[in-house]
């Protein structure tokens, strides 16, 4: 699970999650046991514009911003919502390899807004 938090509201964000070799992602769109409904305590406060499960990584893309209507955006869905400051996602991942493995670091930053940005810190994933 990765949250992004903003601290002013608005914006297009893109968050890149790497993976640590030894994992692959449970892609939702090819079997159900990758599919995050069943995670009941995960409550998303935004769904992602986009999202992408690759080899090497996870990639969400965010609108932070409300609509060109006074405070508001229309979803493909009908929803309509407000600007936001924050996102949360998860996906899944299961070990394939045993070892020793650097955890690369997430990054999120605003495309339009390259003052915008963060990273996590990296880290090490052993699997045995």
């Amino acid at each position: 699970m990765l949250k992004v938090e903003a601290s002013e509201p608005g914006g297009r964000l893109v968050l890149v999650d790497r993976l640590p070799a030894g994992l692959e992602i449970e892609n939702p769109r090819l079997v159900d046991a990758g599919d995050v409904k069943t995670l009941d305590w995960l409550k998303t406060t935004r769904k992602p514009e986009h999202t992408e499960f690759r080899d090497d990584r996870f990639v969400a893309a965010f609108d932070f911003f409300a609509s060109r209507s006074p405070g508001r955006r229309v979803w493909g869905d009908g929803e309509a919502q407000d600007a936001v400051t924050s996102a949360s996602v998860a996906y899944l991942v299961r070990a394939v390899t045993p070892g020793s493995f650097v955890h690369p670091a997430a990054s999120v930053e605003d495309m339009y807004r390259p003052d915008r940005f963060a990273r996590t810190a990296s880290g090490r994933l052993i699997v045995r």
